[in-house]
């Protein structure tokens, strides 16, 4: 009983620095964050930081592996698990993944910032992302495809066509901090008309 609530208690300081070194991060980036700043906005001391984790590389990967795990468990309860036809499905999953990216800077940050690239765990948690992202809307492809509503005869290719087309379209997004949700909204439904119905008359 004692062990179950000391554990209990070193789970719940090791979220406490998580989500604090979230914060931390987001505001200095990766590289300029240091181990100092962390246990100053926790409150804690440096060496009690270095307890709960060996270096800033660890902290950061929990704090990249807990904004991936909100983004899939947000785009399975308004997307994946959700009885709305394909092209719905599609315009959602393009929204929500755009709309959480530009709110989790150190996602965003660990897929994009080459210096990042060096860290072993970047690369793993990029290719983990980039196939669970095209096997998704594959899925949703060939749900579009049995209905009746999409004429593709290549839903892999056309997955992967569309998470590059996502990739740098997010770029430009993301980037413009004039954007607010509602102008998101619009610019996506222009560009997936686009997408759906093409520019010919």
């Amino acid at each position: 009983m004692i062990k179950e609530h000391i554990l209990k208690k070193q789970k719940s300081i090791k979220n406490k620095i998580v989500v604090i070194a979230s914060s931390v991060f987001s505001r200095f980036g990766f590289k300029k964050a240091t181990m100092d700043d962390i246990a100053k906005a926790a409150g804690m001391g440096k060496s009690s930081i270095y307890y709960y984790f060996k270096s800033k590389e660890e902290i950061f990967e929990a704090v990249v592996k807990k904004e991936a795990h909100a983004l899939s468990l947000e785009l399975e309860k308004k997307v994946i698990n959700v009885n709305d036809n394909p092209k719905d499905k599609i315009r959602n999953y393009v929204f929500i993944r755009m709309k959480y990216l530009k709110e989790m800077v150190n996602f965003y940050e660990a897929l994009k910032n080459d210096y990042l690239a060096n860290l072993a765990f970047t690369e793993r948690i990029r290719k983990k992302y980039d196939k669970e992202e095209q096997q998704t809307i594959k899925n949703i492809l060939e749900d579009g495809v049995n209905q009746g509503i999409f004429n593709l005869t290549n839903t892999k290719f056309a997955a992967m066509a569309l998470v590059t087309f996502l990739k740098g379209l997010e770029t430009t997004m993301i980037i413009d901090q004039e954007i607010d949700m509602k102008g998101l909204e619009r610019n996506l439904d222009d560009i997936l008309h686009i997408l759906f119905y093409g520019m010919i008359k």
